[in-house]
């Protein structure tokens, strides 16, 4: 995304399922400004909240304050800052693009044990046959 905001998320959010190869039906999200507001405040919706709805996803939002509910996200953060960003400068947009890339084909690739051994990739692949079924 080029900047932290709802019309970049709602952006993203709207290509989002064209990139995997099964339906999404939950988004869920933190309360950060860029997915929602605050209902305290307005019931407006935000662009992604508007993405969402016309898509059909549901938005579950994590209680306030609260980054562990959203544990699988912060680990893969904690993760990616670790492996990629805290050992390299990246001068120019498209050098990130290709480390990211690098970066992702390599974990997703990689056997897990929480996944019995396989990758994301096979376990992905696995579940798409099982669709189709």
């Amino acid at each position: 995304m080029e900047e932290k905001n709802t019309f970049e998320t709602g952006k993203f959010l709207e290509q989002l399922e064209s990139k995997f190869d099964f339906p999404i039906h939950t988004i869920q999200v933190d309360n950060g400004y860029e997915f929602v507001n605050d209902k305290e405040v307005t019931n407006r919706k935000t662009y992604f909240e508007e993405v969402a709805e016309k898509k059909g996803y549901i938005i579950k939002r994590i209680r306030p304050y609260s980054p562990w509910q959203n544990g699988k996200v912060e680990r893969s953060h904690r993760e990616d800052e670790k492996i990629l960003y805290a050992n390299n400068k990246f001068y120019t947009k498209n050098e990130l693009i290709n480390a990211v890339k690098i970066h992702q084909d390599r974990y997703n690739n990689t056997a897990k044990i929480c996944l019995n051994f396989k990758s994301p990739c096979e376990v992905a692949e696995e579940n798409k046959l099982l669709l189709d079924l």
